[in-house]
């Protein structure tokens, strides 16, 4: 009896094992889980700090090289990576650049069987194969968001371009627009009667020149270029007497090359900051005529120098496509040349030739009284030492100012 109880439970536990066999074996295997990894297509893939082609670029990635994502979003890639000197650890890259290498396609339904009719053998269905669709990559982000009609933006271009501008300055002029009031102030001295109208500082004046720019990285460029600037401003002053009218007239004049060399930084896309140093060849010029009826005197000169300056600007890069952009740009510079040479004239109604002299732009004060003295400016073969003349030195250019540039650039 003890027997047959035994063999009874014994199949009891048999049928048990068998049925949760069965429902182990008919149970769907999920797919291994595991990091995802990606396989750089592009030539070169930027990855963002944010999933959007407006955010800025922390990393790039040359093709072939195979990183691995934490997740995706939406048709960005969430990256996972060493930190450089930035410390940035992830970013986001767009799935256009990338291959997924080892992602599973999902199974709409597992393999299951279905009960075969009668005296026939069980039948298999399998489930629909599904094909994992992959876009083709694009170049580069920059193609990529052309691909999409947007915008690039000219912060993460880094392209090199090629800028061309005019626009005007401001600058302070320096001692020939001091010498020329002096010499109208002589003239007020000498005639007794005051000018009606004061000698213009020459300081407003156009430019025009080019630029080009090399990238260091997404918001970092080389930049290096020439430019042309000059003011030059004419005043005629008059000094009525009677009948008799004397008149001063005088034309001072500054002119510039600089070459420069500079860096500029796109803290956001659009929006850069320039600073840099420039090499100047300047040059000076006076042009001043007294006329008293009959007689006059004019005094003619133009000397040049060298010399070393700097600046520090920003401005708005606004794209009008791909290749091209809209560049407005405000700056300020400073500049303090002396060390001029050249030749100066002078001629008069009463003489029958002029005179000239070779040598450098000085500038004194001639004294024609205790209590007056008058700035003066001329080129001397050398330095001033007639009674009269004070506090002689080197005359000065000054270039220092703002100016505002407008111009077209173009990206390669």
């Amino acid at each position: 009896m003890k027997t047959s109880n035994m063999n009874h439970t014994v199949r009891i536990l048999g049928a048990v094992l068998i049925a949760l066999s069965t429902i182990a074996a008919s149970a769907p295997a999920g797919p291994a889980a595991g990091p995802l990894k990606v396989k750089v297509t592009a030539e070169l893939a930027n990855v963002r700090q944010k999933p959007s082609i407006s955010s800025i670029i922390i990393r790039q990635f040359p093709q072939g090289d195979i990183l691995e994502a934490v997740r995706k979003e939406g048709e960005w890639y969430l990256l996972k990576f060493e930190p450089d000197e930035s410390g940035a650890t992830s970013g986001y890259v767009h799935e256009s650049l990338v291959l997924a290498l080892d992602e599973i396609p999902k199974q709409e339904q597992p393999s299951r069987l279905i009960e075969p009719p009668a005296k026939t053998e069980p039948v298999v269905v399998q489930p629909p194969r599904i094909e994992r669709q992959v876009e083709k990559p694009v170049a580069d982000a920059a193609a990529a968001q052309a691909a999409a009609g947007e915008a690039v933006p000219i912060g993460t271009a880094a392209r090199a371009s090629l800028t061309i501008y005019s626009g005007g300055s401001l600058i302070v002029g320096g001692d020939l627009n001091t010498a020329a009031q002096g010499l109208a102030d002589y003239y007020t001295e000498i005639t007794g009667v005051a000018g009606d109208a004061k000698v213009s500082p020459a300081r407003l004046g156009l430019l025009y020149g080019g630029e080009f720019a090399f990238p260091l990285s997404p918001q970092f460029y080389v930049v290096a270029g020439a430019e042309f600037h000059g003011a030059s401003k004419s005043s005629l002053v008059s000094y009525a007497r009677g009948s008799v009218t004397d008149t001063f007239t005088a034309t001072p004049g500054f002119q510039a090359l600089p070459l420069r060399l500079g860096l500029a930084f796109y803290p956001v896309e659009y929006f850069f900051v320039k600073v840099g140093a420039a090499y100047y060849f300047a040059k000076a010029s006076y042009d001043d005529r007294y006329v008293h009826d009959k007689y006059w005197q004019e005094w003619q000169g133009d000397a040049t120098a060298q010399g070393f300056g700097f600046w520090g600007g920003l401005g708005l890069d606004w794209p009008l496509g791909d290749a091209f952009s809209l560049l407005i740009e405000a700056t300020g510079e400073y500049a303090s040349i002396s060390g001029f040479q050249g030749t100066g004239t002078y001629l008069d109604s009463t003489s029958s030739s002029t005179v000239s002299e070779t040598g450098k732009l000085y500038f004194w004060n001639a004294r024609t009284s205790s209590q007056t003295s008058y700035p003066t400016a001329f080129i001397r073969s050398k330095s001033p030492s007639e009674a009269g003349v004070e506090n002689v030195r080197e005359a000065t250019a000054d270039f220092s100012g703002l100016a505002i540039r407008v111009g077209f650039k173009i990206r390669f």
